[in-house]
């Protein structure tokens, strides 16, 4: 039987810190480094077990923990279908909350790289490969549940294409459930590599409002198709390199709280700070922000 091998704590910043001789991406000493690849599990362990107190004395928030993507399947589809834990997709200002709304089933399935979760008014898709890494930002050991945890790629094979004005994409042809891919995909251009926010439209009057508009800015469109999605509260997928999350839940009007449960926010005056993470949260450049697992 071959033993799986402890992944590297690389994350993509290969700066030593003078004073400590720490990197300042993975906390290990350049000897560490270079020892890595011949290095045998016990000594692997040991370093790993050795970073949490090196990156408290660096000051460092963002540290890769030591999963493996099987270690990161199993978290996201037990923290979905126990109910701990919510996916949010997306980036400051523009995002989807999934979560199973007060007293309603969730259906999640874990089939190869694909997890899906469903319930009666969202669905959710992640592609988990080798690629995927898990980010904490705090000290809290993660199996507490208590700490916000980070799913991101890398960004030299999963940026997506940035549309700055509203298109229409036509058929939603991977959309998660059946009866959502005859909807008409309309992406409303948040410009971003990090997350697309998506409408999907299935009645004629709301097509015909969104191609009236069809190559004009966010912030110009908006307020001009605002009242027709907060009538007719259609689909809104946002798409991240990870994955999708798709939401059917009303769209509250302006000043009204958000319903419990999958929802969505799109706000121009966040979307202004050009943060793709939360405060706290920031990630090494290398990587792009795929979902965040929040506890409930």
């Amino acid at each position: 039987m071959t033993t799986r091998r402890s992944i590297s704590p690389c994350v993509g910043i290969c700066e030593l810190d003078e004073a400590s001789g720490y990197c300042l991406g993975c906390a290990r000493t350049g000897d560490e480094i270079a020892a890595w690849s011949q290095a045998d599990e016990a000594k692997r362990q040991a370093v790993w077990a050795a970073l949490p107190a090196r990156f408290a004395a660096l000051g460092v928030a963002c540290r890769r923990l030591a999963w493996d993507v099987e270690r990161i399947r199993r978290f996201a589809a037990d923290g979905l279908g126990q109910g701990r834990r919510m996916a949010v997709l997306g980036i400051v200002g523009a995002l989807g909350e999934f979560m199973p709304g007060p007293n309603a089933p969730i259906d999640v399935r874990l089939e190869g790289n694909v997890l899906s979760a469903t319930t009666e008014e969202a669905a959710l898709r992640l592609h988990l490969d080798d690629g995927t890494r898990a980010l904490a930002f705090s000290d809290v050991d993660p199996a507490d549940g208590e700490a916000p945890i980070a799913l991101v790629v890398p960004r030299q094979r999963s940026a997506l294409a940035a549309v700055s004005v509203l298109t229409a994409l036509g058929l939603d042809r991977e959309g998660i459930t059946e009866d959502g891919r005859t909807g008409l995909l309309f992406d409303l251009g948040l410009g971003r590599q990090e997350a697309r926010f998506l409408v999907r439209i299935a009645d004629d009057r709301s097509r015909e409002v969104m191609e009236a508009h069809l190559g004009a800015p966010l912030l110009e469109v908006l307020p001009k198709i605002g009242p027709m999605l907060v009538r007719t509260s259609p689909t809104r997928v946002i798409e991240t390199p990870l994955g999708r999350v798709e939401i059917a839940t009303p769209i509250p009007p302006p000043g009204g709280q958000s319903p419990n449960g999958p929802h969505t926010h799109l706000l121009p005056a966040y979307l202004a700070s050009g943060r793709a993470m939360p405060a706290g949260m920031d990630i090494p450049k290398s990587y792009l922000p795929g979902a965040i697992f929040y506890p409930v």
